[in-house]
């Protein structure tokens, strides 16, 4: 089949077309109206993974509407290849120690649901010979074992090139054996490089059919149970989007196309057996009109199912088969709210979506296309089994009785909530119909169904050791290792108040940037999605919303705040203008300056000298440096000079800490050097310098995150976070090591860096893998003890 040609960026095939329910078909012309319709995509109260996804994209796209995906192989490459930062070298520098978040409990009930949380699993595996070993997938934090029940956890994929992970399966009758897809097909991050396959239980693999499916998000692995030598998998969305189903024969080991069919396939599934042995095979995917096929053949050859979809895109498909009746199947479709059951192989369909528990205006469906699955189990009516049937959308929905009717279990969205929204897996275990694990925006959680008395109840206590927090920003007190706090991803804002073996969660939806008072530890402020601002004055003992009244000020999804170093009684947070909050007072002082710094778009950045709190810069998501010298009274841009600033997102800024004109900026996107230096942002005509090197000693070409500078040597030494890890130069530029996994950090995107002088630490802000601690030894915190951030 000849592959789709489609001008358009792959944002409006991962955004719009996944969370808008477009009623056109897929063409060129409907694809630039699908970008409108993301608008009529009802917002969660409390977090919208459209919003955060679309954050996420611009930054790495700008100025361009693509993403140069390219880039990341050839930058990981680049990485594993440079020299290493060697712990114990003349540096001082040791080795990277995860801190937390551990036993992090829900920040209150409704969406989160109870016990602890930690960040979003894409699917989970049982190994159905040992009882107690389970393995998990990751969103952007790996594969993850436990072999007692979840009490706690090791990570499986630490040093992998990428962290993302979709699916994960164990060997039916060897579970030794084990296999992982990497990519992200639910978050629409297209990190991905193959499949992965071990053969000693997760502490060795191999990389394989990465020449095949390496641009694509591999989201389900199927094993035969009859023949484990047979198995199929699911490529699509990733780097190239349309994919295709594929079969092996050999293991694992070698792989061919299936279905030559193209689609962003989501699901392939076996029936139960017939008495001559044979099975159904199933498999789903997204196109227009949906992809919905059957094999009676073990997948050698398919036939076309025609369920009763739309015409249009169908961003959320996924089929699942009845484990004891072996014509019985299931569809989940997101886009016309429906689920419908065949008991003839899928040459027929019922609607049986009567009852489900849809929520007000449709809400459980709402991010279809993020949070979509269905699974069967079963349950016994004295010597016959009937099918039940589990369905996971913002919230977990149950029909005991084969789609007859339905039942909220997991109640999400109310107050009563009794698991994390947003659901990604449902896995039953094989050798118990009645227990099942949910992998969800939240983590992971053991769900006990009683169908004797239809009674249910989840297990919370699985996340209590899983470091899969994905993280935006984070701030540290200055002295005590145990305290710290930080914004993430639909789990709040996890805060260390000082016993890192017991977290808090503090604010609410989709955390941000935070901020410790450094003359005053007691005094933190928090953030959620949009400018939400939350202050406490006594450790989170109690807290209160200062949030401004920002107007038709433009905010962005994660807006930036800071404490102004040599006065922390005054916070500033950016919109398109800059304003400043002053604890004394209890007020907000609006757009200082009356300068719009951003012309279409909003800052995203904000940097105060630590010995002239009147010098102030902030960066815009369109490359715009601002600059005052008067405590925001006057305005100068700055992004331009001899040679200017590129052209891209400014990711951060940070101040030289006694040379209030002499700023370093940290670039994302792709195709131009990353780390820049002005020495004197006062000049008439500034010198923006690269400090990427060049070569192989070089930066790779891949977006930078944050800065930090060396409190002993700021001019030479610098740390900088990029989507793939930490790299360190003790040059000033001229070379660059590579200060990740050769030091004990995984391969992950680190958001934030921030060195605690008083602490001689620094931190590391992960996107997926929580937060990690770098001691660094041989040097002394400046007279007077630390210097405020």
């Amino acid at each position: 089949m000849e592959r789709k040609t489609i001008a358009v960026s792959l944002f409006a095939l991962g955004i719009a077309l996944a969370f808008a329910g477009c009623s056109q078909s897929i063409t060129e012309k409907s694809i630039a109206s699908a970008a409108d319709a993301v608008a009529d995509m009802p917002p969660r109260p409390e977090t919208a993974y459209k919003e955060s996804y679309e954050a996420w994209y611009e930054e790495r796209a700008y100025p361009n509407k693509e993403i140069d995906w390219d880039k990341w192989p050839l930058a990981v490459a680049h990485r594993d290849s440079m020299k290493v930062v060697t712990p114990g070298a003349m540096d001082g520098i040791g080795g990277w120690e995860f801190m937390g978040p551990v036993n992090l409990p829900v920040p209150y009930r409704i969406y989160y649901g109870q016990g602890t949380t930690s960040g979003r699993i894409n699917d989970i595996a049982f190994d159905p010979s040992n009882p107690s070993t389970y393995y998990l997938a990751a969103a952007t934090g790996g594969i993850w074992k436990t072999t007692n029940g979840g009490q706690t956890w090791t990570p499986l994929s630490d040093d992998w090139p990428f962290l993302a992970v979709n699916s994960v399966a164990v060997h039916p009758t060897n579970s030794d054996t084990v296999f992982a897809g990497t990519g992200d097909f639910n978050g629409n991050y297209p990190y991905s490089f193959g499949l992965r396959k071990s053969t000693d239980g997760g502490q060795s693999w191999t990389t394989i059919g990465q020449a095949q499916f390496g641009n694509f998000a591999i989201r389900r692995i199927m094993i035969d149970p009859d023949n484990p030598n047979r198995m199929m998998l699911t490529a699509g969305k990733g780097k190239d989007y349309w994919g295709y189903l594929y079969r092996s024969l050999d293991g694992g080991d070698t792989w061919s196309v299936s279905l030559n069919q193209y689609a962003a396939w989501t699901d392939v599934e076996y029936s139960a057996p017939y008495p001559n042995g044979g099975r159904w095979y199933y498999a789903s995917g997204l196109d227009s009109g949906g992809q919905v096929w059957r094999s009676g053949d073990r997948g050698a050859t398919w036939t076309k199912l025609n369920p009763p979809l739309p015409t249009s895109f169908q961003g959320s498909v996924e089929i699942a088969a009845s484990k004891v009746e072996r014509a019985t199947v299931y569809l989940l479709a997101g886009q016309p709210r429906k689920i419908y059951k065949s008991t003839d192989a899928g040459q027929n369909w019922t609607d049986i979506t009567t009852g489900f528990p849809n929520g007000n205006n449709n809400y459980n469906w709402s991010q279809h296309s993020y949070d979509f699955y269905i699974e069967t189990s079963y349950r016994m009516e004295g010597e016959t089994p009937v099918d039940v049937v589990y369905v996971g959308l913002i919230d977990i929905a149950q029909s005991p009785d084969g789609g007859a009717t339905w039942q909220s279990i997991g109640l999400t969205y109310t107050n009563n909530a009794l698991t994390h929204n947003d659901q990604h897996m449902i896995r039953v275990n094989p050798n118990n119909p009645n227990q099942l694990l949910v992998g969800n925006d939240g983590g992971v959680y053991m769900l006990n169904y009683n169908p004797t008395n239809n009674t249910w109840n989840f297990d919370t206590s699985l996340n209590k050791f899983l470091g899969v927090t994905q993280f935006y920003k984070g701030d540290f007190h200055p002295t005590n290792m145990a305290r710290m706090i930080g914004g993430t991803q639909d789990n709040a804002t996890p805060a260390s108040t000082g016993d890192l073996q017991n977290w808090r969660n503090v604010g609410g939806g989709d955390g941000g940037f935070s901020a410790i008072r450094q003359d005053n530890a007691n005094v933190q402020y928090a953030t959620s999605q949009n400018l939400g601002v939350y202050r406490t004055t006594n450790n989170w003992n109690s807290s209160t919303s200062i949030t401004p009244s920002t107007g038709s000020d433009r905010k962005a999804f994660i807006a930036p705040i800071v404490l102004r170093p040599d006065n922390q009684n005054f916070l500033f947070a950016g919109t398109n203008y800059l304003w400043r909050y002053s604890q004394s007072t209890n007020a907000w002082t609006a757009r200082l300056g009356g300068q719009e710094l951003s012309v279409s778009g909003t800052v995203r950045s904000i940097a105060i000298a630590r010995t002239d709190g009147n010098t102030i810069y902030t960066g815009s998501n369109n490359g715009e440096l601002w600059m005052t010298r008067d405590g925001g009274s006057t305005w100068k841009q700055i992004n331009s000079g001899s040679p200017g600033l590129p052209n891209r997102f400014i990711r951060h800024i940070e101040v030289h800490p006694s040379n209030p004109t002499k700023v370093f900026v940290a670039l994302s996107g792709t195709g131009t050097p990353h780390i820049w230096r002005c020495d004197n942002t006062d000049a008439t005509t500034r010198v923006w310098v690269s400090m990427d090197g060049s070569g192989a000693s070089g930066l790779p070409d891949i977006p930078a995150q944050a800065i930090a500078l060396h409190p002993m040597s700021p001019d030479k030494s610098l740390f900088v976070a990029t989507d793939i890890g930490v790299f360190y130069t003790n040059d000033g530029g001229s070379t660059w090591m590579n200060g990740t996994a050769p030091l004990g950090l995984p391969n992950v995107q680190v958001n934030d860096l921030k060195f605690v002088p008083g602490q001689k630490s620094l931190y590391a802000v992960t996107w997926g893998r929580g937060i990690w601690r770098l001691p660094i030894q041989y040097w002394t915190p400046p007279p007077g003890g630390a210097v405020p951030r």
